[in-house]
């Protein structure tokens, strides 16, 4: 984030607001400060070189004792400090992956953790920065979009030069900033718990989500239409496997290549919402070398949410 010479640095944290179904009923989970006396969402400051979805997790499971997987983003805080100035809370929804701690981790910041409905929420939670992100988790339920997956389309990371590499485009391989950025992905996208991962076959695709999969215990299957040939070849045949995977609404990670994203980028304006739509990339080269667009589809197959995400190499 660039800051105007002279301007102190933002203060950048993230949070998550977490939900799950209780009877006929929708919790979200909230967290006591004493410092403060009062009920708030689950967040805190970004540690030095990490990303927003990164720390928003590991923040919730600092205070809640929970670990948590990411949905759709919520609308960001962004107010002033006494001091001047401005800190940036983002916020996501998000539902629990596993429990892995008693509570939380210094009593003295939080000592209390509570699931409590919606209507029980808004009356606790008294600072007008955390009533934004739950009146839009209640707005998102009333729309049946609340429940989503993330679907990631992933452009690999920077690779050599064509000029520079006379081995044929299957085996050209990432460069080194590309490798920073495939080593850099795990921790950006295991905060979307991502259960699938689909690449094309050629090297700097593989190398790009090999890391992550290793990662998550997952396969990387590979496709001859997420080539740049196999693209060139049957444009319509990389749009099947793009349909089928947005159909299919699992938290998939498909990993691809510049000249196949305008299909890609196509076959996704079909099933997202008016608003999602405009909001998609609309020139080459759609991505930059290592950048994840996540689609945050519903059950039905419907893009409601996208965010863009870079890998942290600094």
């Amino acid at each position: 984030m660039r800051v105007a010479p002279g301007k102190p640095q933002p203060v950048l944290a993230a949070g998550a607001l977490t939900w799950r179904e209780k009877g006929d009923r929708v919790q979200v989970l909230l967290v006591h400060r004493p410092r403060y006396d009062d009920w708030s969402i689950p967040k805190g400051k970004l540690d030095k070189g990490e990303t927003f979805p990164a720390a928003a997790v590991r923040e919730v499971a600092e205070e809640t004792g929970y670990r948590v997987r990411l949905h759709r983003p919520l609308p960001a805080s962004v107010y002033l400090l006494p001091d001047g100035r401005t800190k940036i809370v983002q916020y996501w929804a998000a539902t629990v992956r596993a429990k892995v701690a008693p509570g939380p981790e210094d009593s003295g910041e939080i000592d209390e953790v509570r699931w409590v409905s919606l209507d029980e929420a808004e009356n606790l939670v008294a600072r007008q920065n955390d009533q934004l992100p739950l009146a839009s988790l209640r707005r998102f339920l009333e729309a049946d979009e609340l429940q989503t997956v993330p679907i990631i389309i992933q452009r690999h990371g920077a690779a050599l030069s064509r000029a520079k590499w006379r081995k044929g485009e299957k085996s050209r391989p990432l460069n080194g900033k590309g490798r920073k950025q495939a080593r850099a992905l795990p921790s950006l996208l295991d905060a979307f718990d991502p259960s699938s991962v689909v690449s094309s076959p050629w090297d700097r695709c593989r190398s790009t989500v090999e890391p992550l999969a290793t990662k998550e215990g997952l396969k990387v299957r590979t496709k001859d239409e997420l080539t740049e040939s196999g693209h060139a070849e049957h444009p319509s045949r990389t749009a099947a496997v793009i349909d089928r995977v947005l159909t299919e609404a699992r938290a998939t990670i498909v990993c691809t290549h510049r000249p196949v994203l305008p299909t890609v980028i196509a076959s996704v304006r079909e099933v997202a919402t008016q608003g999602v739509a405009l909001e998609l990339p609309r020139e080459d080269p759609f991505l930059a070398a290592g950048e994840a667009l996540l689609l945050h589809t519903t059950p039905g197959g419907t893009v409601v949410a996208i965010e863009r995400h870079l890998p942290n190499i600094s």
